[in-house]
């Protein structure tokens, strides 16, 4: 194949390029892109992008040629900022070293025991909307999705309630990365600029700190628990048996509460919005949590039972991948279907577009969740879906999730509906993760035997 040098693309403006559409919704100016100019797409301005859509670019750049595609040092130091060296801000080695140490708290039959913690938090949550119901007041489920998965993350972590670390530190978190994402997409670093924004972030920044430390230096004193924390302090590195400092626990675990939250939240947030949109679907998760569960809490070993609920999940993700895009920096030349990509370039992953590329998803933009039945998967482009991103780096907490998640959702489909206000718009908000941008209002209906 002849390579050519410039991937096709928008013109954009003369100095500027595509940056403030970009800037203005990344998510719109990629679809649209991709749309209009293949798999393959050249952004142009100050900062040249080459966006990849189809997935055996994706797979080149995010398994089989990773180690040439580390992530732009713009993106790793703004990270870097909120959760130091631990293992979403690292890269090469340090990446390494904290990915072979919290390994092991990830593996799935670890994980198995927090089925427990994750019902008991769900059932409280659901105890706390049955007393608010008769208020005749519609629920933010965004706000709600995001407060019961810190509350489960929380409990992971640190085995104990933190009601009242929850209340400081879930303000903390949202405002670090609200700020973080405006870094990440400003020309200028508002970091290096004085305002109240500035010293709001830091503020939030010490919040965290806060409410973390002392909980680590605690949870070191005291031993003897099962929780994930305990975990990385009693790891040690199998090649130099270094175990972790305070400071890197503290990296590691703020990296989970940014991570791990905002990904279950938004995937549930959007899930309860698309059921509500498609009753059929809706009937269906009812149907089979009834038959399987038979009104009794469920347990990890019914997941396999809950399959449609979670086909469910899997197509909400496809539809609004939590995280959305993926960055690199091209480390030396390199050729990817036929165009060349010069060392530096940055190159772009969007899995809200690689979601909807028509040549692996009929009906794209139709909410379908049978396309993830054994049946219609198989032959699928392993890099065709990737809510979780791929290869090496592909996200440690996806099972940690999609333990959870089913959970959650079979025991709010045992005794609530959740209606979408009647006339409320919804739109996503591209930022660190793809959440609504705006409070998401529901009704709660009662689910009585018999109603659906």
């Amino acid at each position: 194949m002849t390579t050519v040098f410039v991937p096709p693309g928008p013109r954009g403006h003369p100095v500027l390029g595509s940056i403030r559409e970009i800037q203005r919704d990344n998510v719109s100016a990629f679809m649209h892109a991709f749309r209009h100019h293949g798999d393959i797409v050249n952004f142009r301005g100050p900062l040249r992008i080459n966006l990849l859509a189809h997935p055996d670019h994706v797979q080149h750049v995010l398994r089989d040629q990773h180690k040439h595609y580390p992530r732009p040092r713009k993106v790793q130091g703004c990270l870097s900022t909120i959760v130091g060296d631990g293992l979403v801000a690292a890269e090469g080695g340090s990446w390494l070293r904290s990915r072979r140490l919290t390994q092991p708290a990830f593996h799935r039959d670890i994980l198995r025991r927090f089925g427990e913690t994750f019902t008991r938090t769900t059932s409280e949550m659901l105890d706390d909307w049955e007393r608010r119901r008769g208020q005749g007041r519609p629920l933010d489920i965004k706000s709600e999705m995001m407060h019961l998965s810190l509350a489960n993350l929380a409990r992971a972590l640190f085995k104990s309630d933190l009601t009242d670390a929850i209340a400081r530190i879930e303000p903390a978190v949202q405002g670090a990365l609200s700020f973080t994402h405006r870094r990440m997409t400003s020309p200028v670093d508002p970091l290096r600029i004085p305002s109240k924004a500035r010293g709001r972030f830091r503020d939030a920044l010490g919040t965290i700190n806060s409410v973390l430390y002392p909980m680590i230096v605690a949870r070191r004193r005291e031993g003897g628990e099962d929780d994930l924390v305990s975990m990385l302090i009693d790891a040690k590195d199998p090649g130099s048996g270094e175990a972790f400092t305070d400071e890197q626990i503290r990296d590691e675990v703020s990296g989970f509460f940014v991570a791990g939250h905002e990904t279950v939240s938004t995937a549930l947030t959007w899930t309860w919005y698309l059921l509500s949109l498609n009753p059929e679907s809706r009937r269906r998760v009812q149907d089979e949590v009834d038959r399987t569960l038979s009104g009794r809490v469920p347990t990890v070993d019914d997941l396999p039972k809950l399959a449609y609920t979670t086909m469910v999940l899997q197509e909400a993700m496809r539809l609004y991948p939590p995280i959305f895009v993926y960055m690199r920096c091209a480390a030396r030349d390199d050729e990817i279907g036929g165009y060349r990509v010069p060392a530096g370039r940055w190159v772009v992953v969007c899995p809200y577009v690689t979601h909807r590329h028509p040549e692996f998803w009929d009906n794209p933009e139709g909410f379908e969740p049978e396309r993830f039945t054994l049946e219609s998967s198989e032959g699928r482009h392993r890099m065709a879906y990737l809510p979780f991103g791929a290869g090496p780096r592909k996200c440690i907490g996806d099972s940690f999730a999609m333990l959870q998640m089913p959970l959650v959702v079979a025991m709010v489909a045992q005794r609530f509906r959740l209606d979408l206000v009647e006339g409320q718009r919804v739109f996503p908000e591209p930022a660190i993760s793809l959440r609504p941008r705006d409070p998401m209002w529901m009704w709660l209906r009662p689910v009585e035997e018999g109603s659906r």
